[in-house]
């Protein structure tokens, strides 16, 4: 089912210079910053890191009410529908970024979303191969804690991970269509490393 985080203890949700200081002060490797800090395809960097293709493991698809936060966060109306994505990309099966979408149904043709959000294509690839320019913005990091990701990463109960959120605007190349979706990525410390427990370090 569905796979709730919650913000690590002493953490919040940085972004911009504060974002970049922070990655310097904990002298992150380029690879962990390159993830956290990137608005670049994280499929195309998972794929050049190690040569193998990303595949999408679909988790959970669902519609809902966006929450407070998520409203806020996308800029728009609380009572809105929106259709929630959950997926793993796997490199040779091995679970390596947990990553929520949620797309908000305002004016949308809800097939088109649905096709979007069930293809088993990484996020921006599909929106690409569907004829849409993607940008993100609003690009922001933070330690999360989620039992069940620890638990199928065999990792300890309490332990806490990297994770960055944007919003991505797909806009149709030939004009008119506009999807806004925000993206939440929980990274496997195998990949971008792990944070430590307070964000003052």
């Amino acid at each position: 089912g569905n796979m709730d985080y919650s913000i690590a203890l002493g953490w919040k949700w940085v972004s911009d210079k504060e974002a970049v200081g922070l990655c310097e002060r904990l002298h992150m490797p380029p690879q962990g910053r390159l993830l956290l800090l990137s608005d670049g395809s994280l499929t195309r960097f998972l794929e050049a890191l190690s040569g193998s293709p990303v595949d999408v493991e679909i988790k959970n698809h669902e519609t809902r009410r966006l929450n407070k936060d998520e409203a806020a966060y996308l800029v728009a109306p609380l009572s809105q529908d929106a259709i929630i994505r959950d997926v793993w990309l796997t490199q040779d099966r091995k679970k390596l970024v947990y990553a929520r979408s949620i797309f908000p149904l305002a004016g949308f043709d809800k097939n088109f979303l649905n096709k979007i959000a069930t293809s088993i294509e990484p996020l921006g690839r599909s929106l690409t191969e569907q004829g849409f320019l993607t940008f993100k913005d609003r690009l922001a990091i933070c330690a999360v804690h989620c039992s069940d990701i620890n638990n199928l990463l065999n990792l300890a109960p309490h332990a806490i991970l990297w994770a960055k959120r944007y919003r991505l605007t797909a806009e149709a190349a030939s004009g008119g269509k506009c999807v806004t979706a925000s993206v939440t990525e929980i990274f496997s410390p195998e990949l971008a490393g792990k944070p430590p427990l307070n964000a003052e370090k």
